[in-house]
């Protein structure tokens, strides 16, 4: 506790100072770590102190080092058992957080072990037995599978992390974070990491927390300043012919491109590769060994773009990505921040290009109503002619045409829209992603109109949906569904 007042007191600014074991010392010099970013001076001395935390801080603020350094500054490495739980909602974040302890704790001796899906349980559970972590990283589904299978005891837990926790509850892990929490001490420090706090997460803190102390980490420079957020608005015929001159103006050093859908990341992967050899792609269809293969190598610098689902969205940290840029605009708003939050980390500055195609327009203004600003439109060339007054009756023939056209998508219909109800686009992406056997990536276009809602279901998972919203609620209240 001395040590703890003493970096407070005497406002210690270098890693090199901080009561820390040389080992930790030593690997965080070779890792570049010299001064603690804000996150890290206001956190590491209160988890010395064994407070529980609530911290809500932004994509890419040095958050992980934030909890990795004191742990691994904690961990008993003579004790053969797990000491701690992070619990992560993507792979990729379970994967970068269990690099970061072992980068951080190598040194000490500290053993790691990554848990997640598309993986062999079998794999795992060797692991787990013949070499016993310290440190467990692992998505929810997962560690469950492992203890509803024996494979890992929990008793000597000391620390519980629940990191990117806004998006953990979105995706639809409450019960299970439940389920996993009563199964491991009471007696624990518990560290809550979020880049927002909404009442879900507020919920679950008070129920499974001890007298957390509140940490907000604000942005040191506005995201304006940061991030250059532009848009084009286009045709929507003429976007890919019309990215492909945006590229080769900006001529980013390392990008990435955001897509809505798997099929959109396909699409537009097999274009570029006609292009030149500079791209990979990522989504949550691929098998992950190629998907951690893919990104190793654009991690490397082997690719200078990535195309990629929101499955990279989220705990992806990449050095150097100097542009990101939106194929179209993201279904939720906490998603667009997320995106471009894979630039302009830390201290960098980076470049946000957002493609709006007509009918995505709307949306657009709700996002820059969200954000509380106005993102500049740098040109393009959309067709300016009058869309045609849709009918509300249409011919035999017209129905014909237009339920048989080249690509539709199957969706779903809910009977609310704006004019019966107050959803909005997230509240549907939220209890759609609750259904079983549903990822994100099977998710389509939400398209909210006066009384219904269609969404986009693709892998033929419709009835699915359908079945669960027999009885399952979106916002407490029930409501028809139909396929579309």
């Amino acid at each position: 506790m001395n040590e703890v007042k003493e970096i407070q007191e005497k406002n210690i600014e270098k890693f090199k100072d901080y009561p820390l074991d040389n080992s930790i010392k030593r690997a965080l010099s070779e890792l570049g770590f010299k001064q603690p970013l804000e996150v890290q001076a206001k956190v590491i001395p209160m988890i010395w102190e064994g407070k529980d935390l609530i911290v809500k801080s932004q994509t890419g603020s040095g958050k992980t080092a934030a909890f990795a350094i004191p742990i691994c500054e904690k961990i008993d490495v003579e004790l053969e058992s797990p000491q701690v739980l992070v619990l992560t909602p993507t792979r990729e974040l379970t994967e970068q957080v269990k690099q970061d302890f072992a980068d951080i704790g190598k040194y000490k001796g500290v053993k790691c072990c990554a848990l997640y899906g598309k993986q062999p349980m079998e794999q795992q559970r060797k692991e787990l037995k013949q070499n016993t972590p310290h440190v467990i990283v692992a998505t929810p589904g997962r560690m469950m599978d492992h203890l509803l299978n024996k494979n890992v005891k929990l008793h000597d837990i000391k620390y519980l992390v629940i990191d990117e926790a806004d998006e953990m509850l979105i995706m639809g892990f409450k019960e299970q974070l439940e389920a996993i929490i009563k199964k491991i001490p009471k007696e624990r420090v518990t560290l809550l990491f979020s880049a927002t706090i909404p009442d879900e997460v507020h919920f679950l803190s008070q129920e499974f927390m001890s007298h957390p102390e509140n940490i907000e980490i604000e942005a040191e420079v506005s995201n304006l300043e940061k991030i250059e957020q532009i848009y084009y608005a286009v045709d929507g015929l003429k976007k890919v012919d019309f990215i492909k001159k945006v590229i080769e103006r900006e001529r980013p050093r390392k990008a990435i491109m955001f897509c809505n859908t798997q099929e959109q990341v396909t699409n537009l992967f097999e274009i570029f590769r006609k292009w030149g050899n500079f791209t990979c792609a990522v989504h949550g269809g691929m098998e992950q060994q190629m998907r951690t293969e893919q990104l190793n190598a654009f991690k490397r610098g082997e690719y200078k773009m990535l195309i990629a689902t929101d499955v990279a969205a989220r705990g992806l940290h990449v050095q150097g990505i100097t542009h990101v840029i939106n194929y179209g605009v993201p279904f939720e708003h906490e998603q667009y921040v997320h995106r471009i939050g894979r630039t302009g980390r830390v201290d960098q500055h980076g470049i946000a290009i957002t493609m709006v195609i007509p009918s995505e327009m709307d949306r657009f203004h709700e996002l820059e109503k969200f954000l509380g600003y106005t993102i500049p439109c740098k040109g393009g060339h959309v067709d300016r002619k009058p869309p045609k007054a849709e009918s509300t009756r249409r011919t035999g023939r017209e129905r014909y045409k237009a339920d048989n056209r080249k690509g539709q998508k199957p969706f779903v219909q809910f009977n609310a829209g704006r004019d019966n109800s107050s959803l909005k686009t997230s509240d549907f992406l939220a209890a759609i992603r609750r259904v079983d056997g549903i990822r994100n990536e099977d998710i389509g276009k939400v398209d909210i109109r006066g009384n219904i809602t269609n969404v986009e279901i693709s892998d033929g998972k419709e009835a699915l949906v359908i079945k669960a919203f027999k009885t399952k609620t979106i916002k407490g209240k029930l409501y028809k569904v139909k396929k579309g």
